[in-house]
């Protein structure tokens, strides 16, 4: 994989270990001997039952670790590999707004005032904390959207999506029902004072 390719897909009907291996087969190249391994890890306590999720891929004896991040919603798994660190979201906009508390998720003279923005905040937020490493152990409303780098992903009807990378190449890959509907848009935040 580029240095700078990121490559995200839509999974249905897959748990996520495995739409996360599938993808990362995928990824790694043709060798179909090629072993993959996924696992989680958490940063604050160790523990390899949460966590952000990790790839192995192993070719004969060479082993190597690939950047990954994963979301769930409903029936929606999307991941993301890339060749650095990557964050990915995806959340129900009903879900969001009967769970939304602006004081958690917004930083002072942020705004969202439909459940969709409310939605799109959430998922951008979740998306630059993963891609981090700190996911919600960050709290949401100590980052400024407008100081950061996220892109709106396409998502089915009734969800939005979200990435954090620097990564220059986005490739979307939909996968069954689960396709998205509308077309990705990218923020690259302009250098400015941080908060």
């Amino acid at each position: 994989m580029e240095p700078t390719a990121v490559d995200v897909r839509w999974h249905l009907g897959r748990t996520a270990d495995e739409a996360l291996a599938d993808h990362a087969r995928t990824v790694a190249g043709p060798d179909p001997s090629a072993a993959v391994a996924v696992g989680r890890l958490c940063p604050q306590c160790g523990s390899a039952a949460h966590g952000r999720p990790w790839v192995e891929v192993r070719d004969g004896y060479a082993a190597r670790r690939l950047e990954v991040s994963l979301a769930r919603s409903g029936p929606h798994v999307v991941t993301a590999v890339a060749g650095h660190p990557v964050g990915v979201d995806v959340e129900g906009v009903a879900a969001v707004e009967g769970g939304w508390d602006p004081a958690l998720v917004l930083a002072p003279g942020e705004r969202a005032d439909s459940p969709l923005e409310r939605a799109r905040a959430w998922t951008r937020k979740e998306a630059v904390l993963k891609a981090r490493g700190t996911g919600l152990a960050t709290p949401m409303s100590t980052l400024v959207l407008a100081e950061v780098d996220w892109e709106d992903l396409p998502a089915p009807d009734g969800y939005v999506a979200a990435l954090s990378t620097g990564a220059v190449a986005t490739r979307i890959s939909p996968a069954g029902r689960a396709a998205p509907s509308a077309a990705a848009t990218r923020r690259t935040a302009r250098p400015g004072p941080r908060r």
